[in-house]
């Protein structure tokens, strides 16, 4: 089963090997505000293993690093974990970066205490959340926690990823997870994209 829409597949997947960071808009150089509050609040604690589903450049990983958490970040894309190895080397940080398919990762089961997505939940296909939700529920230690941010159904018209509604996260995630948090929260401006009306969800495997 394939993981991903056409639109991500035809339009997105090919960016991280024929464009410079710079010219990838959801390659920003900052976490997204309630992925921070996880660590400031210590609502995941230092020390817990963290899994970045789709970590891209690294941004989300490094920063989990940066702040005491075990963090492997998984992409299916190299030229992606080539620009994540090069950021954790910046930083100076330990990420184990495994090129894997979001749909089954290869990763031990039953080991992560926080599984983390930013961007990628909202590219699935519809048909296969089921399967991606399974991976995750997999991957999670009884009580461990899944953090999902992606396109709201409030998010600014346009091309791109599916804008979700409550009803796509919560009827995916149920059968696997009880909700902690559910909100819509502005992310950060970008130039195409001014008015950002993101999902944040907090969830803990049953």
């Amino acid at each position: 089963m394939k993981a991903f829409t056409d639109r991500w597949i035809e339009n997105f997947s090919g960016k991280y090997d024929n464009e410079t960071l710079g010219e990838i808009t959801w390659v920003t150089g900052a976490v997204n505000p309630p992925v921070a509050e996880l660590v400031v609040s210590l609502t995941i604690e230092p020390g817990a293993r963290v899994i970045d589903l789709g970590c891209g450049a690294g941004v989300q990983s490094v920063f989990f690093a940066q702040h005491g958490y075990r963090v492997t970040g998984v992409d299916v894309s190299p030229q992606a974990l080539k620009a994540a190895r090069t950021l954790s080397g910046f930083y100076g940080v330990d990420v184990d970066w495994v090129e894997a398919d979001v749909l089954e990762t290869g990763l031990p089961a039953g080991e992560a205490d926080l599984v983390h997505d930013s961007f990628i939940f909202h590219n699935i296909r519809p048909e296969a959340r089921s399967a991606y939700v399974a991976e995750v529920a997999r991957l999670l230690k009884p009580g461990g926690r899944m953090a999902v941010v992606g396109f709201s159904d409030h998010m600014v018209p346009g091309s791109g990823p599916i804008r979700l509604t409550s009803d796509d996260i919560l009827s995916a995630f149920l059968p696997h997870f009880a909700v902690d948090e559910l909100r819509r929260f502005r992310n950060f401006p970008t130039a195409k994209k001014p008015d950002q009306w993101h999902w944040f969800a907090l969830l803990t495997r049953r």
